[in-house]
């Protein structure tokens, strides 16, 4: 009995279908989110003074936790529930699979949606939040690299 409540539970989390328990644990995932940027932001202000250590080992990144990536999602489905499918804008062109620490495509640079934006949590200067297809995607500006990615981020009956 306990392993279907254990899988039930995975399976809302994966769907993010799951709502936070309680403002004061949303609060808590956001304030992780927040550090774990800072944490990257700072990793990579490090690596800035020696560049050579960019190329012998990016760092290892892990923005978009299950816990994060339940609570954005509910925020991005919140935002976009007041606007009109076509404000998100950027939709119709050929998807890219969004890979982390990869190149950001120079094709999907592409002002983010002012709805979606004014719902998330603010990025230090050097990241931001972009979406390709689906996807919502942490880009570092300085390296044009993408740092995590959260995958399924808009819903695909919100903008088709």
């Amino acid at each position: 009995m306990r392993a279907i409540a254990i899988g039930v539970f995975g399976l809302l989390l994966v769907s993010g279908v799951a709502a936070a328990q309680t403002p004061a644990e949303r609060e808590r995932i956001l304030r992780g989110f927040q550090q774990n940027v800072a944490d990257y932001a700072a990793q990579t202000t490090c690596l800035g003074v020696f560049p050579e250590a960019v190329n012998a080992a990016p760092p290892a990144v892990r923005i978009f936790t299950p816990p994060v990536a339940m609570v954005f999602r509910q925020l991005i489905a919140g935002a976009l529930d007041m606007v009109s499918p076509t404000a998100i804008g950027g939709v119709g062109a050929p998807p890219h699979h969004a890979r982390v620490m990869q190149p950001f495509p120079a094709a999907e640079v592409t002002e983010f949606p002012p709805v979606v934006a004014k719902v998330l949590p603010p990025l230090p200067a050097g990241l931001e939040y972009r979406l390709i297809d689906n996807d919502l995607v942490l880009r570092d500006t300085g390296a044009n690299v993408i740092v995590d990615v959260l995958r399924n981020a808009v819903g695909v009956t919100t903008i088709r």
